[in-house]
């Protein structure tokens, strides 16, 4: 059973929050479906982002895993992140 907090709504809530507190424009709209491009979220954003998830969700998105696919929104590069949870994935 995954703990209730791997899911992926949870984790793209997490996601959004630290993107709005540290990318996002302020007064910008910006949600779990919004383009990442469109946060401001840059390659050296993306970095700080996934030390972010490692830190505080606990999982480490391997490179392989930072495909177009994952990285549309906040909630796609969620899904990945869950699964990562789901199959065991952390970031010790």
């Amino acid at each position: 059973m995954m703990n209730p907090e791997m899911n992926p709504e949870n984790i793209a809530a997490q996601l959004c929050q630290f993107a709005r507190t540290n990318f996002v424009a302020e007064g910008q709209e910006f949600d779990e479906n919004s383009p990442l491009s469109q946060a401001g979220i840059d390659s050296f954003a993306l970095v700080e982002l996934l030390l972010f998830c490692e830190r505080v969700v606990g999982v480490r998105v391997p490179d392989s895993h930072l495909t177009g696919a994952n990285l549309t929104s906040m909630f796609t590069l969620a899904n990945c992140i869950a699964d990562l949870a789901r199959n065991g994935e952390s970031a010790s």
